[in-house]
């Protein structure tokens, strides 16, 4: 076997490792912006059933407070499963460059770092969609908020 092939290639080596590390930048931003709506799901949630609960609330908005809390529920939980997904795909990328730093060979990214690579961007695509439907719900909150005010739509 010639010598090259086991020679350390670092130029190669940061060639290979900066495709995953992009990723795993993006993939954090893409979380973060998740996670900031993830809180305001929730602090908008909480402020709807601290209403439901007064008691001076009319039984004709409290009905319409759980129709909008069961949008906000089912949003909750997408934004949760979005960001599982996301999380999951961050390791499998740190996954992939650690492939990449320990493969045989510095100039191949190996079996183990392309299911990596190829999980990970699976696992984006999937929070992708889970963002749109959780975008889909938010648009059924507001459409339930404003229910009693624009009762034809």
């Amino acid at each position: 076997m010639p010598a090259s092939t086991h020679a350390f290639n670092l130029p190669a080596l940061v060639s290979l490792a900066a495709t995953p590390v992009v990723l795993i930048t993006a993939t954090a931003i893409l979380l973060s912006g998740f996670s900031a709506k993830y809180g305001s799901i929730s602090d908008r949630m909480r402020s709807l059933t601290a209403e439901h609960r007064r008691p001076e609330t009319p039984q004709a908005r409290r009905g319409a407070l759980r129709v909008q809390l069961r949008v906000f529920r089912q949003r909750v939980t997408l934004m949760w499963a979005a960001s599982a997904c996301l999380s999951s795909a961050l390791l499998l990328f740190v996954g992939t460059v650690l492939s990449v730093i320990f493969s045989a060979r510095a100039t191949q990214l190996g079996l183990a770092g392309a299911a990596f690579l190829v999980a990970g961007l699976a696992l984006i695509g999937l929070a992708v969609v889970l963002e749109l439907y959780e975008l889909r719900l938010a648009r059924r909150a507001v459409d339930g908020e404003l229910a009693d005010i624009f009762p034809d739509g």
